[in-house]
């Protein structure tokens, strides 16, 4: 079965959660390595994130980062964050920036 391609939607949003998780690692004073460390992840899985860039993509299209509720919720233990408050944080990024 080929993998689904995410929409310009899934595509935009995920550029604005780069930028937020960028953002919320430097006001904590934290490196990639250092967030990786707190959440259980990689430094290169931090670096893709952040880059919006997705390793596991096939061909030569870039594909933006789909991260799984997997790393969601250990980055909003890293961040020490509730349930579903990281989706609110990068919604209010989009709506503030955007206007």
């Amino acid at each position: 079965m080929p993998k689904r391609t995410p929409s310009a939607h899934t595509a935009e949003i995920a550029g604005w959660f780069a930028t937020w998780l960028r953002r919320r690692r430097e006001q904590n004073g934290w490196t990639q390595e250092q967030l990786a460390h707190r959440a259980g992840l990689s430094r290169n899985q931090v670096q893709n994130l952040e880059n919006n860039r997705n390793n596991n993509q096939t061909g030569t299209g870039r594909v933006s980062a789909n991260p799984s509720l997997d790393t969601l919720l250990a980055l909003e233990a890293a961040f020490d964050m509730r349930f579903g408050d990281l989706l609110v944080e990068v919604r209010t990024l989009m709506e503030s920036e955007a206007r």
